[in-house]
């Protein structure tokens, strides 16, 4: 008994498993052209959750400059502590999300 690679999602399997547990594909009776097509559909329901989170990402990004500009807090204040914070997870998060769609792109 082997591990392998499920051709639709990459998880690890065995050779003789009849479908992957992960994903359900039946792996017995799929044609290499419906593999195919399930692969790129995971692919496209992953690149769609990137984007959806990138752009999350950017309005918390958002947000944070927002309290910035039009509450104006003062320094020290919850609110000031509260956009900085807000700030830092956008960004973070936006480039995150951005490493992963880049690397996403070169995985297919």
């Amino acid at each position: 008994m082997a591990i392998i690679s499920c051709p639709v999602c990459a998880n690890r399997i065995s050779n003789k498993a009849a479908e992957c547990p992960k994903c359900k594909t039946n792996l017995g009776e799929a044609s290499p052209e419906k593999l195919a097509s399930k692969h790129r559909e995971q692919m496209a329901r992953q690149a769609q959750s990137l984007m959806n989170q990138s752009m999350l990402a950017l309005l918390l990004f958002l947000a944070g400059f927002g309290i910035l500009y039009w509450w104006q807090p003062e320094n020290g204040s919850y609110n000031q502590y509260v956009s900085t914070v807000a700030i830092a997870l956008g960004f973070g998060w936006y480039v995150v999300c951005r490493a992963r769609i880049i690397w996403l792109k070169r995985k297919k």
